[in-house]
């Protein structure tokens, strides 16, 4: 090919990662760095090859723009693990031990002798 170095290769999948860590790290004050790792695997596999030529890459943005996509699937997951936290896992604990007829508290109750009315003599 002729042409300078910069239009002619590009960016590897594992230098687009370090770049759209390193600017995620400078603009996000809130990261978990493994659901990060994890997200970047996700979005940029190894397989990817699709970022364009060097001069492509740092004039367009592209490792802004994966930034972007990166951060708001970590909101998403975030948003899910909060939604888990507040409502699931209480109408779960409530379900299952409710003093009356939770599941675990009928269980325990047939098992042992919490909740009978006789005395042990």
């Amino acid at each position: 090919m002729d042409g300078p170095w910069y239009e002619c290769q590009g960016p590897t999948a594992e230098q687009v990662r370090k770049d759209v860590s390193e600017y995620i790290s400078k603009n996000s004050s809130n990261i978990n760095y493994p659901l990060t790792n994890d997200i970047l695997l996700k979005i940029i596999p190894d397989s990817r090859n699709d970022f364009g030529s060097w001069r492509g890459y740092g004039t367009f943005g592209v490792a802004k723009e994966i930034a972007t996509e990166v951060m708001n699937e970590m909101k998403k997951r975030e948003n899910a693990l909060t939604l888990l936290n507040n409502r699931f896992t209480p109408y779960c604990m409530y379900k299952l031990y409710n003093p009356n007829n939770g599941l675990m508290m009928i269980k325990t109750s047939k098992t042992t002798v919490i909740g009978k009315n006789s005395a042990i003599v």
